[in-house]
C-alpha cells in the first residue's frame, strides 16, 4: 500500500493531464510534522508505569499482568491460610488426644504440611512463583533479600597463621569457593575478603552491629542454599579436616517455612503450633500488603488511561501526528510514510479513521 502511496505522489499517469490542475486546485494541508518514530523494545522495557514515555498498550498490559500476578497470589495466602487453620486446630487436638487417635492425627499434620508445603512452591503465574518459602509475597519489582549468619565461625579467637577457607555447595555455581584470611586481618577485613569470594553466588558479606559477619543473598535463593553449605577451615576460624555442613541461621526470626513444621513429639508440636500463628501473622501482613499493591496498580492504569484519552487520534490539536503507536514494517521508512501522509489527506479528504487505515501496513 505504501508503494502505491509513493507511486500516486511521484508519477502522473498517461491520459490523466488535468490531474496536476486537480491537486493544485485543492486547500492547502495545514503542515505535519514528522512522524514520532517508535522507542527501542529495550527503552520500553526499561520504562513502566512511572511516568516514562511507553505505549497505552505496553502500559496496560504491564498494568493487567501486574494485577493479575498480586490476584495469584493473593488466593495462594487464602489457601495457606485456610490450610494453617486446619494445621493449628488438628495440631491442638493431638496434644490431647489418645494414643490410637494421636496416630491418626499425626498422619493429618503430615497430610497438610505436605499440602502447604506444594502450595508455596507451586503457586505461579505465567510460570513464575507468586510466594517465597516464608509465604511472603514474590511480586515483580520488589527486589527481597535473606540476612543470615553461620554459627561456628569463630573470628575474635586469637590467630597465629594464615587460614584459608573454603565454601563447598550442595547445588549451583561455583561449587566451591576459597579466600585466605591473614593472621593479622580485622573483621572489616575478613568480611570484604568473604564479600569477594563469595559475589559469583550472589552472597553479599559485611559485619553487623554485633560484630559479627552477616550474610546477604536474594530470598529467592536462600532455599536452595539451605540445601547445604560445608566448610573447612585452617583449626582457627573454623575446624580443619573433613567438610563440616554449616548451620544457616535467618536473622529474621518470624520467617519460618512450612517444610520446618514438626509434629513427631510432644514438644515439636507445641513448638509448630507457636510457628503456624507466627505464619498466619505473616499471611495477613501479606495480604495487606497485596491490597495496596492492587490499589496502587488501580490508581497507576487509571492515570495512564486518562493521560493517553485525548491521544488517541492520528493527529492532534497542533496538526501533529500522534504515532508513537506506530510500527511501519522493516522495508518501509517514516520518511516515506511522512511524504505520503499531505498527500493522502489533500487528495481523499481523509478523516482520521481513514488515514489510521491506509497507514496500517
Amino acid at each position: 500500500m505504501v508503494n502505491q502511496i509513493s507511486s500516486s505522489h511521484n508519477t502522473i499517469r498517461s491520459g490523466d493531464s488535468t490531474q496536476p490542475d486537480r491537486i493544485a486546485q485543492q486547500q492547502p494541508v495545514a503542515a505535519v510534522s514528522r512522524v514520532t518514530e517508535k522507542k527501542s523494545r529495550q527503552e520500553q522495557q526499561q520504562s513502566g508505569l512511572n511516568g516514562q514515555p511507553r505505549s497505552l498498550l505496553t502500559q496496560t498490559t504491564l498494568a493487567h499482568n501486574q494485577a493479575a500476578q498480586a490476584q495469584t497470589a493473593q488466593r495462594a495466602l487464602r489457601d495457606a491460610s485456610d490450610l494453617l487453620n486446619q494445621l493449628r486446630q488438628t495440631a491442638r487436638r493431638s496434644l490431647n488426644a489418645q494414643e490410637g487417635k494421636r496416630d491418626q492425627l499425626q498422619q493429618s499434620l503430615h497430610q497438610l504440611k505436605n499440602k502447604l508445603s506444594k502450595l508455596t512452591r507451586e503457586a505461579k503465574y505465567q510460570d513464575e512463583p507468586v510466594l517465597h518459602h516464608d509465604l511472603t509475597p514474590r511480586l515483580s519489582g520488589e527486589q527481597q533479600q535473606e540476612t543470615f549468619g553461620i554459627k561456628g565461625l569463630r573470628l575474635n579467637t586469637l590467630r597465629n597463621q594464615d587460614e584459608i577457607i573454603r565454601f563447598q555447595f550442595e547445588s549451583g555455581s561455583p561449587a566451591t569457593v576459597r579466600t585466605m584470611i591473614e593472621l593479622d586481618e580485622t573483621n572489616q577485613e575478613v568480611a570484604q575478603k568473604f564479600d569477594r569470594a563469595l559475589s559469583p553466588r550472589g552472597i553479599q558479606v559485611a559485619v553487623d552491629k554485633f560484630g559479627d559477619l552477616a550474610f546477604t543473598v536474594d530470598k529467592a535463593e536462600w532455599p536452595n542454599l539451605r540445601k547445604g553449605v560445608w566448610l573447612t577451615g585452617g583449626g582457627q576460624i573454623l575446624p580443619s579436616g573433613s567438610p563440616i555442613k554449616a548451620k544457616l541461621e535467618s536473622h529474621d526470626k518470624q520467617a519460618v517455612s512450612p517444610d520446618e513444621l514438626s509434629f513427631a513429639k510432644p514438644q515439636q508440636v507445641r513448638k509448630s503450633l507457636a510457628d503456624i500463628e507466627r505464619m498466619l501473622q505473616k499471611v495477613q501482613q501479606a495480604l495487606s500488603q497485596i491490597d495496596n499493591v492492587q490499589k496502587q496498580v488501580s490508581a497507576d492504569l487509571e492515570r495512564v488511561v486518562r493521560t493517553n484519552s485525548l491521544k488517541s487520534g492520528v493527529i492532534n490539536a497542533q496538526g501533529d501526528i500522534e504515532a508513537s503507536w506506530l510500527e511501519a514494517p522493516q522495508d518501509v521508512s517514516l520518511q516515506l510514510i511522512e511524504n505520503a501522509v499531505p498527500t493522502l489527506l489533500a487528495q481523499a479528504n481523509a478523516t482520521r479513521h481513514n488515514v489510521v487505515a491506509l497507514l496500517e501496513p
